[in-house]
């Protein structure tokens, strides 16, 4: 990188943390923050030179041997008011999402077409707009890069609810066409009597531990790992949910982001520490 600008990336650097801390905070921190905010500030400034140069490949590690090569990501995040995301560069994502997806899926015991169907999922999911922000997640990344741990995501998080679909079928209490249709099918047993709910649902959770956590991170839990209506990015970009938090108006995303996080680890260790099973 030219040194012009790595100095135009180190004063943004600066002067973002000199807005958060009033004082010079420890070695360990400060060299986080600045990791941080310079990771950020760098693909900002990759995004803007691929956009010019009107080439997606520019600056992609040549040792990521995942995919063949970038597509477009201006491209894939343009909408049509009508058609929506229907730029003819989708017609790539597959192919190249695809062998990533359906390895996951397969350590995890989804093969076949169950699988193909959770990754056809996982596509629709990219675009469906998030309840809270009206922003599908397509539109997150700002290099190409960044769609692949985003894809995974969606991945592990539609594997779980494949599960979850699985085993409300296994459970289905005396559903089937026939005696021996009930009594014969292994993935269908019949339960004539009420069994113990095995499962720690999250009422179960709320209920032991009510009280440990406060109603803000109660909020955070429940919007980020039960409804699932919200992701860290979707609250970053959420000025009166920061507000809320104690941020300051002019934080940030990197800040937004670690105090979120932080709170986030918390409510959960909470959890961890009140929760009797």
């Amino acid at each position: 990188m030219p040194e012009d600008q790595a100095a135009k990336i180190a004063e943004q650097v600066l002067r973002n943390i000199c807005l958060d801390y009033e004082e010079l905070p420890p070695e360990a921190e400060f060299t986080a923050r600045v990791i941080q905010e310079t990771t950020e500030a760098t693909r900002d400034l990759v995004a803007g030179i691929r956009r010019k140069e009107a080439d997606p490949q520019l600056h992609h590690d040549p040792e990521d041997r995942r995919y063949a090569q970038n597509l477009d990501l201006d491209r894939l995040q343009r909408t049509h008011p009508e058609r929506g995301f229907s730029d003819s560069e989708w017609n790539r994502l597959p192919d190249i999402l695809r062998p990533l997806a359906l390895a996951t899926l397969h350590r995890k015991g989804i093969q076949g077409a169950d699988a193909e169907d959770v990754f056809s999922d996982t596509l629709v999911e990219l675009v469906r707009e998030r309840e809270e922000s009206r922003r599908a997640p397509i539109l997150d990344p700002t290099v190409f890069e960044e769609i692949i741990p985003l894809h995974s995501r969606i991945v592990q998080y539609r594997a779980i609810d494949w599960f979850r679909r699985k085993s409300a079928l296994k459970n289905q209490p005396n559903a089937g066409e026939s005696f021996d249709a009930l009594t014969a099918d292994t993935d269908r047993p019949m339960q004539f009597e009420d069994s113990a709910d095995s499962t720690l649902s999250f009422d179960k959770i709320y209920a032991e531990c009510r009280e440990a956590l406060t109603p803000l991170e109660w909020q955070l839990v429940y919007h980020l790992y039960v409804a699932q209506t919200a992701t860290v990015q979707d609250l970053v970009v959420n000025d009166s949910f920061c507000a809320k938090l104690g941020i300051k108006a002019g934080a940030s995303a990197s800040t937004r982001r670690r105090v979120i996080g932080e709170l986030v680890e918390e409510a959960l260790e909470k959890i961890r520490e009140n929760l009797i099973f």
